[in-house]
Parts: C-alpha cells; structure tokens; sequence
C-alpha cells in the first residue's frame, strides 16, 4: 500500500522525476521518464482529490493497482512489481506507457466503481 500512496502524492505534487524513481529500476529510463510525465499531466488534478484504490492479485509476484480519482472522474489502473535495489528488496511500479493514450486506457475487466468486482478497498 505505501508505494501506491507514494504514486498518488507524486502525481499530484507534479514530481516527474521523484515518480519516475519509483518505476522498475530493470526497465528503460527514459521509458519510465516519459511515462511519468504522461501520469501527471493527464492525472495529477484527480489525484490531489479524494482517492480509492483496489487491490488486485497476490502481491509476491505482480498486485494490480486500481486507482478511482473521484474529483476527475478517471481511472488509473497500476502494477506494482517486487524488485531488488542495492541489493535489498522493495516494491517498483511497472512504468512502460509512453504513450499518452495508452497511458489514459482504461482495461476492460476494469470496473467502473469501486467495489464492484469484491476487490479490496483502501479510502
């Protein structure tokens, strides 16, 4: 739960680079970069408003993220990865949407409210 408040401030405080920090550290930077740069502009009026999250899957290997922007009216889905850094092991979002578009999709299987696939909710 700590990283996912942590990508909520971030977003909504604008820090690219600090949000970009929190990508997978195995993946490519400027991939991470830009996809941060994509969260903000398109989620940070949302995400400084009321915020739910659902929690989905077994977090061990891979936990999808559910983000439900209530002032906005938007839906951020997120996966947040386990990961080693200097050798200890920490939680890192999988930032791989440079794309503006895919960056603002919304999946399928993606509820429109909260609560409606028995998921768990944080508030």
């Amino acid at each position: 739960m700590g990283i996912t408040q942590q990508v909520v401030w971030r977003i909504a405080d604008g820090q690219v680079g600090e949000l970009a920090d929190l990508g997978d550290p195995g993946k490519d930077r400027g991939t991470t970069q830009k996809t941060a740069e994509n969260w903000v502009a398109a989620f940070r009026k949302g995400a400084g408003g009321k915020v739910t999250a659902e929690f989905y899957d077994e977090g061990s290997y891979r936990q999808t993220v559910v983000l439900y922007l209530h002032g906005t009216g938007q839906i951020k889905e997120i996966y947040i990865l386990p990961a080693t850094v200097d050798g200890k092991g920490v939680f890192r979002v999988r930032m791989d949407e440079p794309d503006p578009a895919r960056a603002t999709a919304v999946a399928p299987w993606v509820p429109k409210k909260p609560g409606e696939l028995g998921s768990t909710m944080i508030r």
